[in-house]
């Protein structure tokens, strides 16, 4: 053998053992990696099992959050209360539908604009000052009046924990009804405190004036003076008037009894139209009259609501020193009416005048006892008509009439069974 060959032996069996080390260690990588693969799908499956796990939570959580929107939104929806939201900038992002209806904005309309904007035909109860949202943000409850709806409005800021503001909620109620009732039992109270006095005031009073008018009439009698006799006319003339008054104040102290009759409001109507027609024709007014199609029938004293009709009549007139137009109207309805039972059938009557009108700052005042804006005016004809409302279970309200001037608005209850008589389409006997 040569040298050569042995070589070359050599080599291949160097070779085999290079190539069965390598192959060995090729065998132990791939048992390594099939392992270690081996551990990494079961780490994946055990990983997209967490995956699937965790997405159905979400899936879980995400359905039980909607419930709970669409629970909420529910509850917000069928608040009479209305809610509205605004963001950092405080412009509209949300609101129910109860402050739709109270604002008369729709959502539509005010989403992304300024809160403010819910408001601005809104003026404060006791002045003409618009709503402050900013202002708002930070009180418990002005009252604002909208028309003819009392609102009472709260305003809060939403804070992060770092105080920083992020949004702005502003809750709105319609009080209108609980105005009315605060503004009678202030009323009540004003007018229990004043009765007693005023009525043993009156009765003091009497005494002398009837003295007063008896020496004047036999100065009258016996003076053979001219201008002494007149002196005693006016005197007499003078102790009337006052007298005059004096009745009024005790009409108005005293709680009235009144007998109950079944009366068509029609009918005294038009006899205190009939009795006043003359005066109303010499100061220059125009009448329009405008009747219901039916007869208000109801139970009442004729002679109260004579004197009821006859003073809102006077006052119009006084209202127009130079003429105008006094329009009497009357309307049946059936549902719910200033102060009226809801349900329960009643009549409107409603006087209006193009005179002056009254200032928005007496308003509340006129039917308070005494208050008058007129020279010789008593103060007591507004609170007798408000007594006698009052008895025969009614209300009355005044406003601005669309001619100009004021608008008295007396509602009265119908008697039991009148509603038979009212046409259908005014929903008599619909709720």
């Amino acid at each position: 053998m040569s040298v050569n060959e042995t070589n070359t032996d050599k080599t291949d069996e160097t070779g085999a053992r290079v190539f069965g080390t390598v192959l060995e260690d090729f065998t132990h990588s791939t048992a390594r990696l099939e392992a270690a693969f081996a551990t990494l799908g079961d780490k994946f499956e055990k990983i997209n099992r967490e995956l699937e796990r965790k997405n159905e939570d979400l899936k879980k959580a995400l359905i039980e959050k909607e419930e709970a929107q669409s629970y909420l939104r529910s509850i917000l929806e069928n608040l009479t209360t209305g809610v509205a939201v605004g963001d950092a900038d405080e412009n509209v992002t949300m609101m129910n539908g109860s402050a739709e209806s109270l604002t008369g904005v729709s959502l539509e309309d005010a989403r992304g604009k300024h809160i403010g904007l819910l408001f601005e035909n809104c003026r404060l109860r006791d002045s003409n000052d618009r709503v402050d949202i900013g202002h708002l943000a930070n009180n418990m409850g002005d009252r604002f009046k909208l028309g003819d709806v009392t609102l009472e409005i709260f305003g809060s800021t939403v804070n992060k924990k770092s105080r920083e503001k992020i949004g702005i909620i502003v809750v709105i109620r319609d009080v209108t009804r609980l105005d009315t009732l605060e503004e009678m039992a202030k009323r009540e109270e004003k007018l229990a405190s004043m009765g007693e006095m005023a009525a043993n005031i009156a009765h003091e009073i009497r005494n002398p004036l009837g003295s007063i008018e008896l020496f004047a009439s036999l100065l009258a009698r016996d003076s053979a003076d001219k201008k002494s006799r007149d002196r005693a006319s006016l005197i007499i003339r003078s102790v009337k008037d006052m007298d005059i008054k004096i009745s009024n104040l005790l009409l108005f102290t005293k709680r009235q009894r009144p007998v109950i009759k079944r009366i068509n409001v029609h009918g005294v109507l038009q006899e205190i139209l009939t009795f006043s027609k003359q005066i109303i024709d010499q100061e220059e007014i125009i009448l329009v009259v405008d009747y219901d199609d039916a007869d208000p029938v109801m139970e009442a004293d004729a002679e109260m609501l004579k004197h009821l009709f006859l003073n809102l009549i006077l006052n119009a007139m006084q209202a127009m020193p130079d003429g105008g137009e006094l329009s009497i109207q009357t309307r049946i309805f059936a549902g719910d009416g200033m102060g009226t039972p809801a349900g329960s059938p009643h009549v409107e009557v409603t006087f209006g005048d193009t005179g002056v009108g009254i200032p928005h700052e007496y308003v509340r005042k006129i039917f308070d006892p005494f208050f008058t804006t007129k020279k010789r005016g008593s103060g007591l004809g507004l609170s007798i008509v408000h007594n006698i409302v009052d008895v025969h279970g009614g209300s009355i309200q005044v406003g601005e009439n669309k001619k100009g001037g004021s608008l008295f608005t007396v509602m009265l209850p119908l008697a039991e069974g009148a509603c038979r008589t009212v046409p259908s389409e005014r929903g008599c006997g619909e709720s």
